[in-house]
């Protein structure tokens, strides 16, 4: 499997909520009987959502498309996109919650406009050129390039990873062409917890807690955690998950709403963020904590600059800026709990679709593509 066909599958299975939104109108030839496809490959790319047979593509722009040098990126991108023969419709993701007819009428004005389907040849599209057009990253906007759709003269990114990361994570990295330096800008110390009475409902928000109490033999009854990978880490350990959800703040929310109660054991570490604890006991939801593990900075200087740093915790971000700075880069965080410690910092953010380390990564490879 290619690197572009892993891209599009992870970007499939991660998508936005505007982009599942949109589906629902589009999948199964359910509007006009078009058959559509998402997160599908061209050349260089990978579109939204895509029609062949009428060469139609739809993009859908988060708010980081506001920026001034997306924009660039973006004006370029369709640009290739139509030498290439394709019409290229893009909206906010606002419109498809606020107005969807908008997008469907638009597609409906393009068939109608279209004299007959054309024939697609993935084999026979050519390479696009464009002439004195910015390049997104230009530091002098208005100075003429000739840029190409083939990976000859293409930039080489890159970014820095503030986690080590596995062989299958520093192939999509490599494959998308981005080099990458990774480091651990933090050191986890599990700390040695002694077997504890039975707990009926454990709060567990990272998955370091849950290798320090999974080596301490306790009894869990039922266990409420942040992130996919928690989940999972649990339940492969015999684990019962009542309730899952990707940042802290929504698991108290959900707490607060259906559990209020209950009483509950919080296994954290010493840096643990506010959110859920200060929701639960201003809601008076009976919680204790425990601390089951230490986070540590391992601070770094880096003489040099990167197009994008990954970023998947608070302390991460802490750990980098205290011998670093942001300069232009962009800053991937994994959750916006992270994001917000990042926003201190820059306002040059893009947040994963789902906290996980390899949607940091399809959001770096699919931005510099």
């Amino acid at each position: 499997m290619n690197i572009k066909t892993q891209i599009s599958r992870l970007l499939r299975e991660e998508q936005t909520k505007a982009e599942a939104k949109l589906w629902k109108y589009l999948r199964g030839r359910r509007f006009e009987n078009l058959k559509f496809r998402r997160q599908h490959p061209i050349k260089e790319y990978i579109v939204d959502f895509i029609n062949i047979e009428y060469q139609i593509v739809i993009e859908l722009d988060g708010e980081y498309h506001n920026d001034i040098l997306q924009k660039e990126k973006d004006a370029l991108r369709d640009l290739h996109l139509k030498a290439l023969g394709y019409k290229v419709l893009r909206f906010e993701n606002e419109v498809v919650f606020k107005n969807p007819d908008l997008i469907l009428s638009s597609i409906k004005e393009h068939i109608r406009n279209t004299d007959s389907p054309s024939l697609y040849n993935r084999d026979n599209i050519g390479v696009a050129k464009t002439e004195n057009h910015p390049h997104p990253n230009s530091n002098n906007i208005s100075s003429p390039i000739v840029l190409t759709m083939s990976s000859q003269g293409r930039r080489n990114y890159s970014i820095l990873s503030t986690k080590k990361l596995s062989t299958s994570q520093k192939e999509l990295l490599l494959s998308s062409g981005i080099g990458f330096v990774a480091y651990d800008a933090i050191k986890i110390e599990l700390l040695k917890v002694d077997t504890l009475p039975d707990v009926q409902n454990a709060i567990f928000t990272s998955k370091n807690a849950v290798k320090s109490i999974l080596s301490s033999g306790t009894n869990i009854s039922n266990c409420f955690c942040v992130g996919e990978n928690t989940k999972k880490l649990l339940e492969e350990n015999g684990q019962k998950v009542i309730e899952n959800a990707q940042n802290a703040s929504d698991l108290a929310k959900i707490i607060v709403k259906k559990y209020k109660n209950e009483s509950f054991l919080f296994f954290c570490g010493n840096l643990r963020r506010n959110e859920l604890p200060d929701l639960l006991k201003e809601r008076k939801i009976a919680l204790k904590e425990q601390i089951v593990y230490k986070t540590h900075p391992n601070s770094k200087k880096f003489d040099r600059s990167f197009e994008g740093i990954l970023f998947f915790s608070p302390s991460g971000v802490q750990s980098f800026i205290s011998e670093n700075d942001m300069n232009s880069s962009i800053a991937f965080c994994i959750g916006n709990t992270t994001a917000s410690e990042v926003r201190k910092y820059t306002d040059n953010i893009i947040i994963a679709n789902k906290p996980t380390v390899e949607n940091v990564i399809v959001q770096a490879a699919k931005y510099f593509k």
